[in-house]
């Protein structure tokens, strides 16, 4: 067996993704983690939150990372050997580095706490309006290629994620965006608005690059138990300090999660587990590696469904 281990990002979450996480009694050190560094009684901040409001960009990212952390903890206790590899997504790519053992459980929420209140920093200083990502979907010729990227520069729209199969992620102020989808050249084109309210991975981002490198030196990443993958071009990462140059740039550079997965695939990973929420990556993977089977950990109801799973792919 040759485990990965996907962490997802954004536009995933719900209301009652926590419920196990804000009750579970092997989830208390994690609950006074998350409360100590929000300031407040974690349970109460989340329960008090509006549906609109779990898909502000610090309200997501504070509570996708205690999910996947929980999910982590979870999931490591029924492992019977180490993952060979993890590559995370987006906000993925920070909790990757915790379930590598580079990072504990407080650093991890501490650092995607000040990560948040970055970005969001640059989108007020940046961005009159409120700033948005999209994705486009579907495989195109030369020629519609040409003329998207021409559609792309006139609005001022940049790309943030590769994915496999030349999907992209856009991203843009919210404005740009409603222009780039009544361009001509895109009639037609699948284009779907995602609930994230930054421009990850842009140039918008730019002015976080240096303060949250400043935190994450500050938390000095340890030697990480097993490869991380890096976003912004798939390299395998063996060195907690690698994780110094990565993680900040890819909060303004785009990510190649296109080569990630050819990362993976080079690993010779046969399954993989998304901690979620979700499971859009397991289904990417499984896409582009036709021999490895990958599943989220959404579609296991006990611990003992996972031990089951696994040892019947061992």
């Amino acid at each position: 067996m040759r485990l990965a281990i996907l962490c997802s990002g954004q536009a995933g979450q719900c209301h009652a993704m926590l419920d196990r996480v804000l009750s579970a009694p092997d989830c208390a050190e994690l609950r006074d983690i998350a409360s100590s560094v929000i300031g407040r009684d974690v349970a109460a901040w989340w329960r008090g939150l509006d549906e609109a409001a779990i898909y502000a960009n610090a309200n997501a990212q504070l509570a996708i990372t205690l999910y996947q952390l929980a999910a982590w903890q979870r999931l490591a206790a029924c492992l019977p050997q180490p993952p060979v590899v993890v590559a995370g997504y987006s906000l993925g790519e920070v909790i990757a580095w915790h379930v590598a053992g580079a990072l504990d459980a407080a650093e991890t929420l501490r650092l995607v706490h000040a990560r948040a209140r970055l970005m969001d920093a640059c989108l007020a200083a940046s961005t009159p309006d409120r700033s948005c990502m999209a994705l486009l979907r579907g495989r195109a010729t030369p020629a519609m290629r040409q003329a998207r990227a021409a559609a792309l520069a006139r609005h001022g729209v940049a790309v943030a994620i590769h994915r496999q199969g030349g999907d992209l992620v856009l991203a843009a102020p919210a404005a740009r965006l409603d222009a780039l989808a009544a361009d001509p050249d895109l009639a037609g084109a699948d284009l779907k608005r995602l609930a994230v309210g930054v421009p990850s991975h842009t140039a918008w981002l730019a002015g976080a690059v240096a303060p949250f490198g400043e935190a994450l030196a500050a938390s000095a990443p340890r030697m990480p138990r097993f490869p991380v993958v890096a976003g912004v071009d798939g390299a395998l990462q063996r060195h907690g300090s690698d994780s110094l140059t990565s993680l900040p740039r890819q909060l303004a550079e785009p990510l190649r999660w296109d080569g990630c997965l050819e990362t993976l695939d080079a690993m010779r990973a046969d399954l993989a587990i998304e901690l979620g929420p979700g499971n859009d990556l397991a289904r990417q993977l499984e896409l582009a590696i036709p021999d490895i089977t990958a599943r989220a950990m959404s579609d296991f109801a006990t611990p003992d469904d996972i031990a089951g799973w696994l040892a019947r792919h061992a």
